[in-house]
C-alpha cells in the first residue's frame, strides 16, 4: 500500500520518525536524569496523572520502585 499511495507513505513515515524519536528521548532521559528530575517533568506534563494510573504504573513508567515515587512525592509535597 506505501508503494502505491504516497499519502500512505509519508504518514507511516512520520509516524515511525515521531516513534523513534520518542523512544530515544525517553531512554536518553533515563540514563542522563535523575529520578527526581524524570517525576518532576513527568508531573509538569500532566498534573492529574495519579487519578488516571496507579503509583505502581507511574513508578514503572519512570524505571524506579513504587516506594522511591512515594517518596519523591512526599519530598515533593513538603516544598510545596
Amino acid at each position: 500500500m506505501m508503494q502505491s499511495d504516497l499519502k500512505v507513505k509519508k504518514v507511516v513515515e512520520n509516524t515511525t520518525r515521531e516513534l523513534f524519536n520518542a523512544v530515544y528521548d525517553r531512554l536518553i532521559n533515563l540514563y542522563s536524569k535523575t529520578p527526581q528530575q524524570r517525576y518532576d517533568e513527568l508531573i509538569c506534563r500532566d498534573s492529574n496523572l495519579f487519578e488516571l494510573f496507579s503509583l505502581k504504573d507511574i513508578a514503572s513508567l519512570l524505571n524506579i520502585t513504587p516506594t522511591h515515587l512515594s517518596r519523591l512525592r512526599k519530598k515533593k509535597s513538603s516544598f510545596l
